[in-house]
Parts: C-alpha cells; sequence; structure tokens
C-alpha cells in the first residue's frame, strides 16, 4: 500500500471551494446512470454516489477509515471484470504511480456501456500554475498533471467514448473565502471561454464493447451460388432420351 495520503480539500478555503464546484457537477451526473452497483474512488470526506440511484454503493480508498472497509490502491481494483456500472474517479489519476493502469483496470471492472467519471486539475491554468508552486504540497501529493486532451487520448485507446468534457473552477486560485465568494461573475463568463480559463476537467466516458456473433457454417448446403454451379451437359441428356425411345420401340414390336 502507498504511504502518500490523498487530497485533503478541507485544509484550506480554497480547496473547499473545488471540492463544493466538484461535488455538485457529480451529483448531476451520477443521477442519471441506473444499474446495480457504483464506485468511488478517492476522496473520502465526500460522497459523490449521495444522489445516485445504484443500490449498492461501494468506496474504495489508500487511507484507513472507520467508516469504509473496502482499502485497495486504483492500480489494482480487488473486483471481478464487468462487476461495476459506475466508477467515480475525482483526482485519482494525479496521485496514483500509473495512471493508464488505473484507467485499464477501471476498463476491465466496468461492464460494457458501463459509466466513467473522471476530474483533474488543468497542468496550464491558475489553478495548476499555483498547484506547481506547492499549494498541494499541504493538502497532499500529486504526481504529475495531465491535461484533459491526453485523458481523452488514452480513454479512446481502451476503449471508451467521451460523451461530456468541459470545465469548472474559472476563478481565480485565491485562498481566501470571501474572495472566492466574489468571482461569481467570472464563473459565469467561464463557461462562454470553452474550458480555456477552466482550472478543473471534468470528462464522462462510457465503456464500448463491439458484440460479435460467430457465425457457424452450413455444411451441408454448397458453398457456391447455384447460378455458378456446373450443370450436366446437354449430350448425356440427349443419350438417356435416346436409349428410352429405343426402349420403347422394342416393346412395341414385341407386342
Amino acid at each position: 500500500m502507498q504511504s502518500n495520503q490523498p487530497v485533503s480539500f478541507d485544509a484550506t478555503a480554497l480547496g473547499h471551494y473545488i471540492a463544493r464546484c466538484e461535488a455538485a457537477t457529480y451529483e448531476q451526473a451520477v443521477a442519471n446512470v441506473f444499474g446495480f452497483h457504483a464506485l468511488q474512488l478517492g476522496w473520502p470526506g465526500y460522497d459523490l454516489l449521495a444522489q445516485s440511484r445504484i443500490p449498492y454503493k461501494h468506496y474504495l480508498h489508500e487511507q484507513v477509515r472507520k467508516e469504509h472497509a473496502l482499502l485497495c490502491e486504483p492500480e489494482f481494483l480487488p473486483l471481478a471484470e464487468n462487476s461495476v456500472d459506475l466508477i467515480c474517479m475525482p483526482h485519482v489519476l494525479e496521485q496514483c504511480h500509473d495512471p493508464r493502469q488505473a484507467l485499464r483496470e477501471a476498463f476491465r471492472v466496468l461492464v460494457p456501456e458501463g459509466t466513467l467519471i473522471l476530474t483533474g486539475v488543468t497542468p496550464f491554468s491558475c489553478l495548476g500554475l499555483r498547484a506547481r508552486v506547492g499549494w498541494f504540497k499541504q493538502a497532499g501529493a500529486f504526481k504529475r498533471l495531465f491535461t484533459a486532451r491526453r485523458i481523452r487520448d488514452w480513454l479512446n485507446v481502451l476503449g471508451f467514448e467521451i460523451v461530456q468534457s468541459n470545465y469548472l473552477m474559472h476563478a481565480l486560485p485565491i485562498n481566501d473565502h470571501s474572495w472566492l465568494e466574489r468571482q461569481t461573475r467570472l464563473e459565469k463568463w467561464g463557461t462562454c471561454t470553452f474550458g480555456m480559463t477552466g482550472g478543473v476537467y471534468f470528462l464522462v466516458a462510457k465503456k464500448r464493447v463491439l458484440n460479435v456473433l460467430l457465425l457457424k457454417p452450413d455444411w451441408k448446403k454448397s458453398p457456391l451460388n447455384q447460378a455458378l454451379q456446373a450443370q450436366k451437359s446437354r449430350t448425356r441428356i440427349q443419350n438417356k432420351v435416346q436409349k428410352q425411345l429405343k426402349c420403347a420401340d422394342v416393346d412395341t414390336k414385341l407386342d
């Protein structure tokens, strides 16, 4: 088990503001997903599956907590293949050692047409620049920040289809509660910038599996077209007709 602790967004006012924005978006996304089993990786302090209609909800974390009994690493999920309908991965790829292996595990665990929802910090945004200078050091450890374009490429290679892609956190990353509340206009204006000012990317992907139907050959039926099959020559038919006529002449003579 890894020694790094997951990022705690409750440590600062800025982290709490980011978590509140993401939690609201997760609640809207999971409400439209149906199935039997839902899984949340990371963020032990927040219940992203609260608004989900899926009856069985599971929470997997790397840190020991009393209310969560399932402990694992995102690269090695202790779940059966094709067993989960929904997976939420908030800032998981930024903390694990092998993010591509974590996506492969998510693809393995998801059922066909299953839903994967993930978020991450955009490295070239104001929030990403502040994360690089060490703001997240007091909250946790990020291995590396990835762009949304790279994550989309990884998902497409695995067999996912991106059904929703947008950006959150358009406000300036000021670690002050009063200043963050004053930037509501920036959040509204950020929806018109096509994600250029968004500090957090939000992706929803579907697992696509092609249904291959094996066609068994019919050995009794000829593989060739009847029009292309060789027919009997007319000479043989004519010979049979002549033999029948000769037999008929002999019978009339005997009578």
